[in-house]
Order: C-alpha cells, then sequence, then structure tokens
C-alpha cells in the first residue's frame, strides 16, 4: 500500500467539481486518499472514465482539477496534506481503539498510548497554521463518505485554531483550541452509526443519547496524560449556544467558554458543507449566509465575525454569475468581504458561456453595483 503523501506546500492552480462533471482529458490537480491513507488517484493525472467509478467506490463525491483559465493563480491548504493526514489517521486510530474498547482500562490505554503523538500533531498544525500565508480559506477537504468523523475532526481543529490565531491568542490558548477542536467528537465513539446516520426524527431514547456525547467525550478525554481543563471545555462545551438552546449543560452567553464557542462554529460549518448519508452537502455560500442571518442567536457575535472573515463563502474556481449577466471564476477573496470575491469575468453571457474578447477582473468589494447572483454547476 503506497503510504507516501505529498508535502509541497506551494499553492495550486485548480478548482473543485463533482464527479457528475468530471469529463475525459481533465487532469486531476489534487491527490486523492482513501480513508486508510493510501493514494488513490495522484495530482496531474489525466481523468480517465473508468477512474469515476473507482471514485465513486471509494465514497469520493467531489475533485479538484487544474483549469487552465485560472493557471496563474495560487491557493494553498492552511496546513499541509502530510499534517492533515497525519492528524486523521491519529484520530482514526484513537477512535477505532474506543470502539473496540470494553472496559475503561482498555479505553484509557487506547487513548494514553497517542500521548506523544498527539502532543507532536498538535504542535504541528499550530507550527504550519502560524507560517501560513493564506489569510482566507480558500481549499474545501475532500473526503470519502467513510471519512468523515475523523476528516470533521482535523477540519475543525484547523478552522478554530485558524480563527483563534486571527483573534491574537497565544500559543498555549492555540494548543488548547487544536486538542480540544480534535477530540471533540471523542463522545461518538459510543454511539451506533446507525443512528448518526439516521435520516428521519429522533426518538427521546435517541436523543438523549446523541446529546451526551460532549459529557462522554470529556470523561473520556480527561483520563489522557494530555488533559488540561481549558481544552476540557471544549470538548464538553461545543454544542452549548449562546441564548441557551444547546446541551449538555443549557449554559448561555457568558457561561460558554469562548475556546468552545470558537469549536462549536467551526464544527457547524464543517457539518453543513459535508456530504452526509442523509443529506447533500450545503455549498459555503449557503451556510455563511445562514450563519450571518442567524448566527447571533446562536454564538458570540464578535467571534463569529472573527470566523466569517477567514471562510471563503465563494472558494477559488467558483463559477459565478454576476447580476449584470456576466460570469467568470473567483480568483481571490477579500479578508472581512467573504460575499464579495475578485471575479475573472470571462463569458458575456454566463448561461449561454459566449466568450468575452478581452476577460477582465474585478473586485466585488470595490463594485458594490454588482451582486453574484447565482452558482454556475
Amino acid at each position: 500500500m503506497d503510504l507516501s503523501i505529498d508535502t509541497r506546500k506551494e499553492g495550486e492552480q485548480m478548482r473543485k467539481i463533482s464527479l457528475g462533471q468530471l469529463e475525459p482529458g481533465m487532469l486531476l490537480g489534487k491527490d486523492i486518499f482513501s480513508n486508510t491513507g493510501q493514494i488513490l488517484l495522484r495530482a496531474g493525472v489525466e481523468m480517465k472514465p473508468r477512474y469515476l467509478n473507482y471514485l465513486e467506490q471509494a465514497g469520493i463525491e467531489y475533485i479538484y482539477i487544474q483549469d487552465e483559465r485560472i493557471a496563474d493563480v495560487t491557493i494553498d491548504d492552511p496546513i499541509s496534506e502530510k499534517t492533515r493526514h497525519q492528524a486523521r489517521f491519529m484520530v482514526r486510530d484513537i477512535t477505532k481503539g474506543l470502539q473496540t474498547g470494553d472496559s475503561q482500562n482498555k479505553v484509557k490505554k487506547s487513548i494514553n498510548v497517542q500521548d506523544r503523538v498527539i502532543l507532536d500533531t498538535v504542535n504541528r498544525i499550530i507550527d504550519e497554521l502560524l507560517d501560513s500565508r493564506e489569510a482566507v480559506v480558500q481549499l474545501e477537504d475532500i473526503r470519502s463518505k467513510d471519512d468523515y468523523l475523523f476528516a470533521h475532526s482535523v477540519n475543525c481543529a484547523v478552522l478554530a485554531t485558524l480563527v483563534a490565531k486571527k483573534m491574537k491568542y497565544k500559543n498555549k490558548e492555540l494548543r488548547w483550541v487544536a486538542a480540544g477542536s480534535l477530540f471533540h467528537d471523542l463522545g461518538m465513539t459510543g454511539i451506533p452509526e446507525k443512528l448518526l446516520n439516521k435520516p428521519g426524527q429522533l426518538s427521546e431514547d435517541e436523543f438523549n443519547l446523541i446529546t451526551g456525547h460532549p459529557l462522554q467525550g470529556f470523561e473520556i478525554f480527561r483520563t489522557t496524560d494530555v488533559f488540561d481543563a481549558r481544552a476540557g471545555a471544549i470538548v464538553l462545551q461545543h454544542h452549548e449556544r449562546y441564548q441557551g438552546q444547546g446541551y449538555p449543560k443549557g449554559l448561555s452567553g457568558k457561561e460558554i467558554n469562548p475556546l468552545a464557542q470558537l469549536c462549536a462554529i467551526a464544527d457547524v460549518y464543517d457539518a453543513m458543507t459535508s456530504e452526509r448519508p442523509y443529506r447533500k452537502a450545503c455549498p459555503p455560500y449557503e451556510v455563511v449566509e445562514m450563519l450571518m442571518s442567524r448566527g447571533e442567536e446562536l454564538f458570540d457575535v464578535t467571534i463569529l465575525q472573527h470566523f466569517l472573515s477567514v471562510i471563503a463563502a465563494y472558494p477559488v474556481g467558483f463559477h459565478v454569475l454576476l447580476s449584470s449577466g456576466e460570469s467568470g471564476l473567483v480568483i481571490a477573496n477579500n479578508p472581512g468581504f467573504t460575499l464579495r470575491p475578485v471575479v475573472r469575468v470571462l463569458y458575456k453571457n454566463g448561461r449561454s458561456l459566449d466568450p468575452l474578447p478581452q476577460p477582465y477582473e474585478i473586485d466585488l468589494s470595490q463594485a458594490l453595483d454588482l451582486t453574484i447572483v447565482e452558482v454556475i454547476e
């Protein structure tokens, strides 16, 4: 099994598409991994029809492809592929150990043997985020359906820690955020997978089992040698909501640890933008709009604003239709103006794709008379 991972940190010229948009001859823009770390397809490979079934069987629904229309545009992942996958494997191994443990001793051992690895992984995430040039998260994580819990945990750690960095938290506080966010869903290991993926309404007993996972996760986390009360608060409180409508304790306002609020927002964002067995993924701009309209009911406004400032509602490569009728590809995002990116306008009629004789670029944060009215698939 090929476990080698591309450690390049430089930007790539690519855009995300669904498998339904995949056409023979397209060049893969980003390595695709299985949930065991095996490279399924390497960046640069020419896509062929037989790869479609291969990716579908692996539970992959989206990929990145190279696009000559934005060949001069580079985007970075806030952390390297190597670090992202090492963190994912660590969470997977710990989770699997918990699921097979039949006693507290087994649970404790399955965590404790990972203490050095946990600390190394957390430190690596922090170091790479501190070195990252990217002010706005442009890339969306590509994952298989079976990889959701592990990838979700890592994404939450990256997003929450990135926001904490923007809020000028000190290094030791960044480590609490990264560790707590990595393990915020430890309590999910005690919930049957069938229940986690249930499409319909939960019974009262099922709901109580789900809402008990923060406390269960906290109890597991505090048996470890890497436990810290501040990181533990993230695990325990990441489902509390600002007006008291969350769980497990119904805390409100300043009763909720602000580090837990960071993880809570990242948790909601990543969950909503992820494909689940019972619903399709929401595009980033829809989740951003929801957080803008309803977020004040759920989260501290200041923390939410910092979070929204580092999220690209329209990541680089999105094909957007403008209110002028023209369309083009997003080539950059403006921190703090998440709904108003820079667009390379390529088509005079966005629906018929009539090419402009002379494409041009427009910064929507400056051109306030224009808006994005649709994302074109």
